[in-house]
Protein backbone atom coordinates (compact mmCIF):
# COMPACT_ATOMS: atom_id res chain seq x y z
CA UNK A 1 0.00 0.00 0.00
CA UNK A 2 1.41 3.52 -0.96
CA UNK A 3 0.25 6.41 0.57
CA UNK A 4 0.86 10.20 -1.11
CA UNK A 5 2.37 13.05 0.72
CA UNK A 6 0.52 16.25 0.39
CA UNK A 7 2.58 19.05 -1.38
CA UNK A 8 2.15 21.56 -4.08
CA UNK A 9 5.25 21.73 -5.90
CA UNK A 10 3.58 25.52 -7.01
CA UNK A 11 3.86 27.03 -3.61
CA UNK A 12 6.44 29.75 -3.70
CA UNK A 13 8.28 27.68 -0.41
CA UNK A 14 7.90 24.34 -2.97
CA UNK A 15 11.77 23.90 -2.70
CA UNK A 16 11.96 24.11 1.49
CA UNK A 17 9.04 22.21 2.01
CA UNK A 18 10.79 19.12 -0.57
CA UNK A 19 13.71 19.39 1.41
CA UNK A 20 12.12 19.17 4.53
CA UNK A 21 9.81 15.85 3.13
CA UNK A 22 12.55 14.07 1.69
CA UNK A 23 15.26 15.02 4.44
CA UNK A 24 14.40 12.25 6.89
CA UNK A 25 13.43 9.68 4.80
CA UNK A 26 17.51 10.13 2.95
CA UNK A 27 18.42 9.41 6.59
CA UNK A 28 16.07 6.24 7.26
CA UNK A 29 17.83 4.79 3.39
CA UNK A 30 20.94 3.05 2.14
CA UNK A 31 20.23 2.71 -1.62
CA UNK A 32 18.38 4.72 -4.35
CA UNK A 33 17.52 4.39 -8.06
CA UNK A 34 17.40 7.70 -9.87
CA UNK A 35 15.42 6.99 -13.24
CA UNK A 36 16.14 9.93 -16.06
CA UNK A 37 15.32 9.65 -19.70
CA UNK A 38 17.99 9.30 -22.20
CA UNK A 39 18.36 12.87 -23.33
CA UNK A 40 18.60 14.20 -20.04
CA UNK A 41 22.23 14.29 -20.05
CA UNK A 42 22.80 16.97 -17.57
CA UNK A 43 20.52 15.02 -14.95
CA UNK A 44 22.14 11.68 -16.19
CA UNK A 45 25.55 13.52 -15.88
CA UNK A 46 24.58 14.20 -12.66
CA UNK A 47 23.03 10.68 -11.03
CA UNK A 48 26.13 8.91 -12.50
CA UNK A 49 28.47 10.98 -9.75
CA UNK A 50 26.88 8.99 -7.24
CA UNK A 51 25.56 5.62 -8.76
CA UNK A 52 25.59 3.17 -11.58
CA UNK A 53 23.62 2.36 -14.74
CA UNK A 54 21.44 -0.37 -13.85
CA UNK A 55 20.54 -2.74 -16.67
CA UNK A 56 16.63 -2.18 -17.36
CA UNK A 57 14.26 -2.61 -20.49
CA UNK A 58 12.69 0.71 -19.80
CA UNK A 59 12.69 1.88 -23.50
CA UNK A 60 13.99 5.22 -23.87
CA UNK A 61 15.12 6.01 -20.16
CA UNK A 62 18.43 4.85 -17.70
CA UNK A 63 18.25 3.42 -14.02
CA UNK A 64 21.07 5.03 -11.82
CA UNK A 65 21.71 3.13 -8.48
CA UNK A 66 23.57 3.54 -5.93
CA UNK A 67 24.05 4.04 -2.11
CA UNK A 68 22.37 6.74 0.02
CA UNK A 69 25.81 8.34 1.72
CA UNK A 70 26.51 11.36 3.33
CA UNK A 71 27.33 13.08 0.05
CA UNK A 72 24.29 11.88 -1.65
CA UNK A 73 22.44 13.51 0.85
CA UNK A 74 24.22 16.67 0.63
CA UNK A 75 24.07 16.88 -3.05
CA UNK A 76 20.27 16.13 -3.14
CA UNK A 77 19.21 18.41 -0.77
CA UNK A 78 21.04 21.61 -1.78
CA UNK A 79 20.35 21.06 -5.79
CA UNK A 80 18.83 24.09 -6.87
CA UNK A 81 15.30 23.68 -8.32
CA UNK A 82 15.29 23.17 -12.49
CA UNK A 83 15.04 26.42 -14.35
CA UNK A 84 12.44 25.02 -16.98
CA UNK A 85 9.56 25.07 -14.57
CA UNK A 86 7.37 27.57 -16.73
CA UNK A 87 4.80 24.48 -17.77
CA UNK A 88 5.65 21.82 -15.05
CA UNK A 89 6.40 22.47 -11.35
CA UNK A 90 9.73 20.82 -11.37
CA UNK A 91 11.38 19.90 -7.93
CA UNK A 92 14.73 17.73 -9.51
CA UNK A 93 16.43 17.33 -12.67
CA UNK A 94 15.17 13.76 -11.61
CA UNK A 95 12.57 12.12 -13.42
CA UNK A 96 12.24 9.96 -10.60
CA UNK A 97 13.93 9.16 -7.35
CA UNK A 98 13.34 6.11 -5.42
CA UNK A 99 14.76 5.31 -1.69
CA UNK A 100 14.86 1.38 -0.97
CA UNK A 101 12.89 2.50 2.41
CA UNK A 102 9.80 2.81 0.14
CA UNK A 103 9.76 6.43 -0.27
CA UNK A 104 9.96 8.07 -3.80
CA UNK A 105 9.54 11.48 -5.43
CA UNK A 106 8.50 10.96 -8.80
CA UNK A 107 7.50 13.26 -11.96
CA UNK A 108 10.55 15.81 -11.01
CA UNK A 109 9.69 15.88 -7.02
CA UNK A 110 6.33 17.05 -8.00
CA UNK A 111 4.85 13.92 -6.52
CA UNK A 112 5.46 12.09 -3.24
CA UNK A 113 4.95 8.87 -1.81
CA UNK A 114 5.76 6.60 0.67
CA UNK A 115 5.33 2.67 0.73
CA UNK A 116 3.23 2.08 3.78
CA UNK A 117 3.35 -1.29 5.47
CA UNK A 118 0.36 -3.25 5.83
Amino acid sequence: MTKQIDFDAWSETADEDWRKIIAPHLRESHSFEIHCWQDELDALELALRYGDIKPSEWQGGLVIVGEVTPAFCDFLLSLPRPADREVYPKMTPFFNLFLDNGFCSEHYGTELFQRADD
